[in-house]
C-alpha cells in the first residue's frame, strides 16, 4: 500500500509500504478522509524523521471504516465508522513522530479502547466532516483557555485551520464579539463565514486603531492608550504578533497563544507586567474530542464546507499538499476510495 513519509527536510515520498499486521489489541481502519494539518508542513519542511532515522508516517486528522480487529478489542466491530484519535495509541502515536500515519488507504491503530483511541461517527455527518474533528477541537481547547464569556470582546489572530476553527466556536458561544485578524484576505473571507463580526487585514489597516473603532478604548496603562478587547488568541505565529498584541493590551486583558513557534521571539515582559497581563497557552485537545464529535451534527453544513476549502483524493496529494501551504487556502483534504466520504 502507498504511505506519505517524510524523508528529510523539504522531502517527502509516497512510497509502498506493507499492509498492516494487527496484534490481538489493534485495529486496521480504512481511511475515508484526512486532512492536512500545518504540522504536517512543518514537519517536511524541517525534515523530521523518525527517533531511529527511518522516514516518518503522516496523517493524523483521519475518519474511516473499521477492517480488521484484534481478538482482545472490545466494542468496535468491523464496519464501525470511526473518527480516530492520534494520540490515544497507547502511547504509540499516529502521524506526529509514531510508526503508523494516516495519509494512507489503511492505518493501524494500536491498543484500541472503545470511545478513546476509536471514537464512533454518527450517522448523521459524512466521514470527511468527521475527519474535522481533530483540528476543530485543537481551536476549542485554545477558546477554551481564554475562559470567554457572553460579554468577551475576542481577536483571533491567524486564520488557518485552528484559528478559522476558533473563529466558530467563539461565534457559537454567542460571545458579544468576534474579531479575525490576518494578512490574507481569502482567509478573512473565510472567517466571517465561520462568524467573525469583523475582520482586519494589518497591511491595510491600522491594527490597533481599528480593534479600537470595534472594541472601544481599554483601561489605559501608565497613560497609554489601549484597546478594549478582553482576549487575545494567537494562532498565527508571526514573529511580532505577540509584541503587537502585547502593546496594545489593555489591563487585564488575556492572551492564548496556540501558534507553533519554532524559533524564539522577543517579547517585553516589562509591557506584560504594567498590564498585568494574563499568558497562557494551548496546546491539543485534553478533553475536546468527544464534544466536538458530539456537536458537528448541529453545525450548519454551510460552516463546515466554508472551512474546507479544497479537497483532493489521495492520488493528487502532491497537489493537495502545495495548496495546503498558501495562503489562500483553509483545511485542506484528502480524501479515499472507500465507498464513503
Amino acid at each position: 500500500m502507498k504511505l506519505v513519509r517524510v524523508h528529510g527536510p523539504g522531502r517527502y515520498g509516497i512510497d509502498d509500504v506493507p499492509l498492516p499486521n494487527p496484534g490481538p489489541r489493534d485495529v486496521v481502519v480504512r481511511v475515508a478522509a484526512c486532512g492536512i494539518c500545518g504540522s504536517d508542513i512543518h514537519y517536511v519542511r524541517w525534515g523530521r524523521t523518525r527517533e531511529n532515522g527511518d522516514p516518518m508516517p503522516l496523517g493524523h486528522e483521519a475518519a474511516g471504516i473499521v477492517e480488521t480487529v484484534g481478538a482482545e478489542v472490545a466494542g468496535i466491530t468491523p464496519g464501525m465508522r470511526v473518527f480516530i484519535n492520534p494520540v490515544a495509541g497507547g502511547g504509540e502515536v499516529i502521524g506526529n513522530g509514531g510508526a503508523e500515519g494516516a495519509f494512507s488507504d489503511r492505518v493501524l491503530v494500536r491498543d484500541v479502547i472503545a470511545g478513546e483511541t476509536l471514537l464512533p461517527v454518527p450517522g448523521t455527518i459524512s466521514l470527511a466532516q468527521a475527519a474535522l474533528v481533530e483540528p476543530l477541537a485543537v481551536g476549542l481547547h485554545g477558546v477554551n483557555r481564554g475562559k470567554p464569556t457572553s460579554e468577551t470582546r475576542a481577536a483571533v489572530f491567524g486564520c488557518g485551520p485552528i484559528g478559522l476553527g476558533a473563529v466558530m466556536w467563539l461565534a457559537r458561544r454567542g460571545v458579544r464579539h468576534v474579531v479575525a485578524v490576518d494578512i490574507s484576505d481569502a482567509r478573512l473571507d473565510y472567517a466571517k463565514q465561520m462568524g467573525a463580526h469583523a475582520t482586519i487585514n494589518p497591511f491595510r489597516e491600522d491594527l490597533a486603531a481599528r480593534l479600537t473603532e470595534l472594541h472601544g478604548e481599554g483601561i489605559a496603562v501608565m497613560g497609554q492608550p489601549t484597546v478594549g478587547t478582553d482576549v487575545f488568541y494567537d494562532m498565527a505565529g508571526g514573529k511580532d504578533v505577540i509584541a503587537n498584541i502585547i502593546g496594545i493590551a489593555q489591563y487585564h486583558a488575556r492572551l492564548v497563544i496556540s501558534a507553533v513557534y519554532p524559533e524564539p521571539v522577543e517579547v517585553s515582559f516589562l509591557d506584560a507586567l504594567m498590564r498585568e497581563l494574563e499568558i497562557t497557552t494551548a496546546g491539543g485537545y485534553p478533553d475536546e474530542l468527544a464534544p466536538v464529535l458530539a456537536e458537528l451534527p448541529a453545525i450548519p453544513p454551510a460552516i463546515l464546507d466554508a472551512y474546507v476549502s479544497h479537497s483532493f483524493p489521495f492520488e493528487q496529494f502532491d497537489e493537495a499538499f502545495a495548496i495546503a501551504q498558501r495562503p489562500d487556502s483553509a483545511k485542506v483534504m484528502v480524501t479515499f476510495d472507500q465507498g464513503e466520504n
